[in-house]
């Protein structure tokens, strides 16, 4: 039977303006951080108030740091394609590509092979038992049965290879820069992402603000300032 006390957590004292700082700094820059920080501190927030907002800014961080490192491995494996208009940037073809073009190749040679013809037929002269040829002969324009269909069996094994490569390696042209918006799972154009992600930042900012009948409008533009400086420091976000 196990100890009583092994079940039992230690008992942690409340959190400390240090502790939180620190938790912080492991999302947000030290400038950003001090300075949110010291602004909820003057509002009168204690560091236990401040759980909701860590959790928001470290769900932003992790669910847009996994989506960047989905789409570099899809450009790793895809390549980037030609800009013709702006920058007029060299195509990348990925890792993928030279693979897939051999294996485009290998079913194109593989369908040649199954529907090939001798130029001019192969004759062949027909002997009987002792040798002696019967002046009876056989032309010859195709390979074998068992060979052409060993040739279609490998071009069709070959098939599922080829379309999953041609959806590793889809590039579409002119994509938007994206960010993954959390808690709806969409992913949000670069247009709109810093909006929508400044607003979700500000809301939690504004829920420490103290409980008042009216808020002020400084208190407002405070936390939407600050919400704008925290989204645009965060290095994955930009």
């Amino acid at each position: 039977m196990r100890d009583a006390w092994l079940l039992t957590a230690t008992p942690r004292g409340p959190w400390t303006w240090a502790e939180r700082k620190r938790q912080f700094r492991a999302f947000v820059p030290a400038a950003e951080c001090a300075t949110l920080c010291d602004t909820l501190q003057q509002w009168g927030a204690s560091p236990e108030d401040l759980e909701p907002l860590l959790q928001r800014i470290r769900t932003i961080v992790l669910w847009n740091a996994v989506y960047r490192a989905r789409l570099t491995r899809a450009t790793w494996a895809a390549g980037t394609a030609r800009e013709p208009h702006y920058k007029a940037t060299p195509e990348v073809p990925g890792a993928l590509r030279p693979l897939r073009d051999r294996v485009e190749r290998v079913i194109a040679e593989l369908g040649q092979l199954s529907r090939w013809e001798f130029t001019p037929p192969i004759v062949r002269h027909e002997l009987d038992a002792k040798l002696t040829p019967t002046h009876r002969t056989v032309r010859l324009s195709r390979l074998d049965e068992a060979v052409r269909a060993a040739f279609a069996k490998a071009r069709t094994e070959l098939l599922w290879v080829r379309e999953a490569l041609r959806k590793d390696t889809e590039r579409p042209r002119g994509r938007k820069a994206t960010l993954v918006q959390p808690d709806r799972g969409s992913v949000v154009p670069k247009a709109a992402r810093r909006r929508a992600l400044v607003r979700m930042v500000r809301a939690e900012i504004l829920a420490l603000l103290p409980k008042q009948k009216k808020r002020p409008r400084a208190a407002g533009a405070q936390a939407k300032r600050l919400a704008r400086d925290i989204i645009a420091a965060i290095p994955v976000l930009n």
